[in-house]
């Protein structure tokens, strides 16, 4: 197969006509020489997630991995996964957290180079799939790049060729109509990922953090690359990020379709709230006092902008947006944390 994914697509266009958008989807970001081959994350690539913007957010999510863990009985080992584990900062940052648990720790991520970067992380078990047995799996921004199809009406929007250069061609949908003056996602890749997370939890719990709303199929379909937003997702297959909101509405109703519990969603605001985040931040102004009445001028300013970073995570009309979901097998409970009334989940607690 090319190593060109611009090349492969064409050819799977010329041999089988329009392909629908989730298979660009697929070679164009999974696919030999595609956007996810190398690592793409981080301050250096083409874009930033929440743990790059200050270690306090992966604090704050292994303390509720860790909450989670006492409501399934301190398993040990307790059994970790990280779907699409990119750079391995989140990775870095929950171990940490959980230091004084026997953790098991599985990155599962797709792109090779990001694959040897993971590998050199003591603790970390690297592989492509998730296959294995879990009692957490997280996957933080991760939904959202899943292959979909998308939807007018009752025609599919389908990938052809036009003078060599990947063009939208509309074919009859075989599926239920969507409206007419909306472009409807259709998440396959969601659902997929779904059917192989209730096959893994051993019985456990599936926390997904990612970009989206409550209830809307339309979808806004865009890319990034360089920290910038590109419009249109058929320029240059392989060299930009392919995204579209998530349905949490749809990702709770398949979960419980599939004989899961979904619980939330919540926002990423409301979630680190519960979770402590304000406490921290105080704690951290006082530091920041103290540092400045020792004449530590230099570290107080180190404080005030790690600070002043950490409240991107929060912000609502920032990373605060992001939602959170937690999908559990049949019987678990809902984590205390999603409402705020279980905070006792600190580093060796109960």
């Amino acid at each position: 197969m090319p190593e060109d994914p611009a090349a492969a697509i064409r050819a799977a266009i010329r041999a089988r006509g329009p392909i629908p958008f989730g298979e660009y989807m697929a070679l164009a970001l999974y696919g030999p020489g595609g956007f996810y081959e190398r690592p793409p994350v981080g301050p250096r690539g083409d874009f930033v997630t929440s743990p790059h913007i200050h270690p306090v957010f992966g604090m704050l999510v292994g303390r509720a991995i860790r909450s989670m863990a006492n409501d399934l009985g301190a398993p040990q080992p307790f059994r970790v996964a990280e779907v699409g584990a990119g750079d391995g900062t989140l990775a870095r940052q929950v171990l940490d957290e959980l230091a004084d648990l026997e953790v098991a720790y599985t990155a599962v991520e797709i792109s090779p180079g990001a694959r040897e970067r993971l590998a050199t992380i003591d603790g970390v078990r690297v592989t492509e799939r998730l296959a294995e047995r879990a009692h957490v799996v997280l996957a933080n921004e991760l939904l959202d790049n899943l292959p979909f199809r998308r939807v007018r009406g009752d025609r599919e929007v389908r990938v052809g060729l036009e003078d060599d250069r990947p063009v939208e061609v509309e074919v009859p949908w075989e599926g239920e109509p969507g409206p007419s003056d909306v472009e409807t996602i259709v998440p396959d890749g969601i659902d997929a990922f779904i059917v192989s997370l209730r096959d893994v939890l051993v019985p456990g719990y599936a926390l997904l953090i990612d970009y989206g709303d409550v209830g809307s199929t339309g979808g806004d379909v865009h890319g990034y690359r360089e920290h910038h937003l590109v419009e249109d997702p058929l320029v240059d297959p392989g060299a930009s990020d392919i995204t579209v909101g998530v349905d949490f509405a749809a990702v709770a109703r398949t979960a419980r379709d599939l004989g899961l519990r979904a619980f939330g969603p919540i926002t990423q605001r409301e979630a680190l709230t519960n979770l402590g985040f304000e406490a921290w931040a105080r704690r951290e102004l006082a530091r920041q006092g103290e540092l400045l009445d020792e004449r530590m001028g230099l570290e107080a300013v180190r404080a005030w902008s790690g600070r002043s970073a950490a409240s991107l995570l929060v912000d609502p009309a920032a990373l605060g947006r992001l939602r959170w979901i937690v999908l559990a097998s049949e019987d678990l409970a809902r984590p205390g944390w999603l409402d705020g009334s279980d905070l006792d989940c600190s580093r060796g607690s109960a």
